[in-house]
This record gives C-alpha cells, sequence and structure tokens, in this order.
C-alpha cells in the first residue's frame, strides 16, 4: 500500500500544472502521453575503469612482457603499426611465443608424467603442474596462419604463407626454394614400340636404342 502511494505522489508531481493553450487534438494527444521519469529516481552510472584481471599480470606475463616489450606498458591505448592483420593473428603470435617459453617445461613434466619407472605420486605430481599450465603452452594450440594476409586455409607450412602470396612471390622469383617448371629437353617420350629400321632423324643406333630404353624422346 506504501509503494502505491509513492507512485501516485510521483505522478501527481509529474503532471501539468498550467492549462495548454493548443489546438484540442493537440491537447488530446499531449495528455495521452506517458509522464516524464524524474531524473533523482534514475541510478546514476559511474563509468569507471576496469581493474586488470589477476591473469593478465602474472610473474609469467609480467616477464613475457619485460623480456619482448622491455618494459614498455602493455595496457595503454595507443596506435602502433605492428603489421598484424587482424586480431587472430595476434591472437596467433602470442600463442607462439607461450608455447615457445614454456616448451623446456612441458617436455620435461611429460617426461616425467609418462615414465613408467617412476613412483605414482611423483607422476601424479607432475601431472598437476602440467596440466595447471596456460593453454597456449600446448603446441597443439598453435595454427598455420598466413604471415602477411592471416589466412588460415591454403597455407603453406614450408614458407608460412598462403597459396596466394606464395604463386605472387614465386611469380618474380622471390621465394627461396621455389622455381618455374620447366620441359625443355630430355622429356618423356608417348610412342609404345621401337620404329625399325630406325627414322633417319637418328644419329646412330646405338644411340636411338639407348633413347627407347631411357623412355626419351627423339
Amino acid at each position: 500500500m506504501l509503494g502505491l502511494r509513492r507512485i501516485a505522489s510521483m505522478l501527481a508531481a509529474c503532471r501539468l500544472s498550467t492549462p495548454l493553450t493548443t489546438l484540442p487534438s493537440l491537447m488530446t494527444r499531449k495528455l495521452h502521453l506517458p509522464p516524464s521519469i524524474p531524473q533523482k529516481i534514475m541510478h546514476q552510472h559511474r563509468y569507471e575503469p576496469y581493474a586488470t584481471p589477476l591473469h593478465h599480470s602474472s610473474p609469467e606475463h609480467e616477464k613475457l612482457l619485460k623480456e619482448e616489450l622491455v618494459d614498455y606498458p602493455p595496457y595503454r591505448n595507443r596506435k602502433i603499426r605492428h603489421g598484424f592483420q587482424d586480431a587472430r593473428m595476434v591472437r596467433d603470435y602470442k600463442r607462439r611465443i607461450v608455447a615457445a617459453h614454456f616448451s623446456p617445461l612441458r617436455v620435461r613434466l611429460n617426461a616425467i608424467r609418462k615414465n613408467t619407472l617412476l613412483p605414482k605420486d611423483l607422476r601424479d605430481t607432475a601431472s598437476l603442474q602440467l596440466h595447471s599450465l596456460p593453454r597456449d603452452s600446448c603446441w597443439t594450440r598453435i595454427m598455420t596462419r598466413c604471415v602477411v594476409t592471416s589466412r588460415r586455409r591454403g597455407c603453406k607450412t614450408r614458407w608460412r604463407v598462403s597459396r596466394i602470396i606464395f604463386r605472387n612471390y614465386a611469380d618474380y622469383n622471390r621465394m627461396s626454394g621455389a622455381q618455374w617448371a620447366v620441359w625443355i629437353h630430355q622429356t618423356l617420350c608417348t610412342r609404345r614400340h621401337m620404329l625399325w629400321p630406325p627414322p633417319a632423324s637418328a644419329k646412330t643406333v646405338g644411340e636411338y636404342v639407348e633413347k627407347y630404353h631411357k623412355n626419351l624422346a627423339d
């Protein structure tokens, strides 16, 4: 009951006290509008920056930031031309850094965990320590992604570029270890039987027989 009285008093305070000097149609329209809500009963939002999560400020992350960013503040709005194409490329780069950092420790813990000659409690302790590491420390989380366009599919593992970038670079001889496929000489022949006597184009009989057995063109 007390709540209904408060609502009724609020509505009475919001009503128009002065008569409207407008047309009847407009006056009827305005009378049917809902009353405005007083600002004093509205919740005033306070916009405060969120605190840095604990999993972003662990000792391992601080060590990585100190080594990779050289004490540069990581959490600050700044514009850096880093060369990354999208957020997925940045995520893959971070995963590679974390996996390389924890790789020696994971190898040793896995060796202890899978060694059947060691005591069971020691193997269980190594397994718990291994599962307490970050998920990105496992190398299976790393995906092959193009370092130029961040494309996931059609990526050449040897060069870590997509097939489109590989063709663009290989066409202008900018890709190491790639060359054009050329058929100029010593190509395979399509004939099935040896012609005898040898054709006039053959220099000697021995050369003609040797090319036939090697399945080379005349």
